[in-house]
């Protein structure tokens, strides 16, 4: 049975003429494309980050994750489309620190209900129901251990065993479960340590008749930290030449092998059970396992809930909280493509080139021999530009990326008109005529009016905009009649009246005015709807004395609105009115302010006030 059925079966609607089509129906159409392209996705990349997601300290309580994707171990997509700021406290998970002082931020698919609609065709009285799912991502913390068994599992090519685990330090052996004779394997061990851990040191052997690392049939694999690199995580490899049989199932080693763990005053021993390697008489018989019986569909599909690593976050407990000590950015190495496979070879470890110095741009260095590209990107209007460089190391080339903001769009609701303003009396100059209430047929509200005096006759019909006064010259003085136009808007009866005054005189007893109006309707960020509100909360963190009294601002954007529902989440957190004045209880604590947008009250963000003398 396999782990992941999610996909299976495939099943795809069968049209026809007369089909009633139910929402059962455009369900199994969108499942049926989202699983095969997952499937691909999986079986063909396998899981982790494809490019960004890097994880950055910003100072002692707030971390940045850059914008990157990943996917997922289900195949599906995971995009961070802008960057992401966060203080630690604000994590979810961060209650969790409170049994370890290590943590690691997780990347996990999320999808959220948008656009709240009215079900018309609800049979209950909850008519209620979403018009769109929102995908996205989670980040939390989780202080469990990291599921190493299947980050390293290489879709079923490797075997995975804890060899030790205790004292705060855990080392994890990877085995290939392929080798080709009279050829090399990379054995490899993943050491966890906190980053005040003493320097640890391990030595590994066992004997063996069918893997070599010395004449004499015993294998010995030791390391020894460099207590000055202040590493938390490191990934050791030891090559082993694996012997000339053919096609048979061998084990590691002859019986039990021992492990012997320093770590400060700590010195364990612990007897280790062995590991069975299938050694290949050659290439096309390693392929031939590698594809047919071994990278079996179950094992490429497994691992459905291990999470995305980001990073290995060391914390410090300050009494009051929990402040950042040390950021190890993906840890494990959680790339697409670079996971550990059946040659152990995938060069330096994530983990391991995260330790490495940054190498500065110069000419000496000759860094840039492929060049500088640049790519623009275009954003919507709602959004603000972005500058982003990033570095190919192998191509030695330097890629700019720009995202500029498309202008604002809107749809708009438009009418036109004429009406004809009696003129009388025999003095005519500088003399001022209205007419009466006109509706524009756009409906109550503002809306945007130009008049204009037509003139001329039918084969020379034109418009005046503005006073005619401008054109008293010479030439067109008598061209153009001089009138000034203007019009008095009513929003709310959804009227208008035009007015004329004549700078001199004008012949006949009307004068015909040409009315334009026109409305927005629509706004391109109404596309995004709901959807785009965003609200943020300053100060974000606030220290403060029992029943002091602080003041917090929120800042609304995506919507016109941008008022807020205050609340205090904990039960007897303290008071807030309606303005953001907030005043603390008299018990300490840490309490969460949260901030509703009045437009839409799932868009909220929280700030958080720690009460103490």
């Amino acid at each position: 049975m396999m782990n992941n059925n999610n996909y299976f079966p495939f099943e795809r609607n069968r049209y026809f003429y007369g089909k009633m089509l139910t929402a059962r129906d455009f369900e199994i159409e969108q499942r049926y494309f989202n699983n095969k392209r997952r499937l691909l996705n999986r079986v063909l990349f396998g899981a982790g980050v494809i490019c960004g997601l890097g994880v950055y300290q910003n100072d002692d309580t707030s971390f940045s994750v850059e914008t990157g994707m990943a996917l997922d171990y289900q195949g599906r997509e995971i995009v961070v489309p802008t960057p992401v700021i966060r203080k630690l406290q604000m994590v979810e998970g961060y209650d969790s620190l409170e049994k370890s002082d290590q943590a690691y931020l997780c990347l996990k698919y999320d999808q959220q209900n948008r656009e709240p609609v009215n079900n018309i065709g609800a049979f209950d009285h909850d008519s209620e129901n979403f018009n769109k799912i929102e995908e996205g991502y989670r980040l939390y913390l989780s202080t469990d251990a990291p599921m190493l068994e299947e980050v390293y599992n290489a879709s079923g090519l490797n075997s995975v065993k804890v060899m030790y685990n205790a004292h705060g330090l855990r080392i994890v052996m990877v085995v290939p479960k392929l080798a080709v004779a009279n050829d090399e394997i990379v054995v490899r061990f993943i050491v966890l340590k906190g980053i005040d851990g003493q320097p640890v040191s391990f030595r590994y052997s066992f004997e063996s008749e069918y893997f070599q690392s010395h004449n004499d049939g015993s294998v010995e694999m030791s390391f020894t930290e460099d207590s000055s690199e202040k590493r938390d995580v490191f990934i050791v490899e030891f090559p082993l030449r694996a012997v000339g049989i053919s096609d048979m199932m061998a084990a590691l080693s002859n019986g039990n092998g021992e492990i012997t763990v320093k770590m400060g005053d700590v010195s364990d021993k612990v007897t280790v059970g062995s590991t069975e390697v299938y050694i290949c008489a050659d290439a096309d018989s390693f392929d031939r396992m590698k594809n047919t019986r071994m990278s079996t569909l179950e094992n490429n599909l497994s691992g459905e809930n291990t999470p995305i690593y980001l990073a290995k976050i060391d914390c410090l407990n300050i009494g009051t909280g929990f402040i950042i000590r040390n950021v190890t950015p993906l840890p494990f190495g959680q790339r697409t493509g670079a996971v550990p496979d059946d040659s152990g070879s995938t060069g330096a470890s994530v983990s391991e080139k995260a330790a490495m110095p940054v190498t500065t741009l110069t000419k000496s260095d000759n860094m840039l021999k492929g060049g500088v590209s640049t790519e623009v990107e275009r954003l919507e209007y709602w959004q603000k530009p972005q500058v982003n460089a990033s570095y190919d190391q192998k191509g030695k080339k330097l890629n700019f990326r720009f995202g500029i903001p498309s202008s604002e769009a809107y749809d708009y609701a438009t009418s036109s008109g004429v009406v004809d303003i009696p003129i009388s009396g025999a003095i005519r100059v500088n003399a001022r005529f209205f007419s009466q209430e006109i509706p524009h047929n756009l409906g109550v509200g503002d809306v945007s009016l130009t008049v204009s005096v037509e003139f001329g006759d039918s084969g020379e019909r034109k418009l005046l905009f503005g006073s005619g006064e401008v054109f008293a010259t010479k030439s067109e003085i008598k061209a153009v009649p001089r009138i000034e136009t203007a019009a008095v808007l009513n929003p709310a009866t959804g009227t208008f009246r035009v007015g004329i005054r004549l700078i001199d005189y004008v012949e006949g007893h009307t004068v015909r005015v040409r009315w334009f109006a026109y409305k927005p309707t629509r706004d391109t960020a109404e596309m995004r709807a709901k959807s785009s509100v965003v609200v943020r909360i300053t100060p974000e963190i606030q220290k403060i004395k029992p029943l002091e009294r602080v003041h917090f601002n929120a800042e609304v954007e995506g919507t016109e609105n941008k008022s807020v529902i205050w609340s205090v989440h904990d039960a007897d957190g303290g008071n807030i009115d309606e303005n953001g004045l907030y005043q603390a209880p008299s018990a300490q604590g840490t309490y969460e302010i949260v901030a509703c947008s009045t437009d839409d009250e799932e868009k909220h963000s929280s700030a958080f006030v720690i009460v103490e003398e």
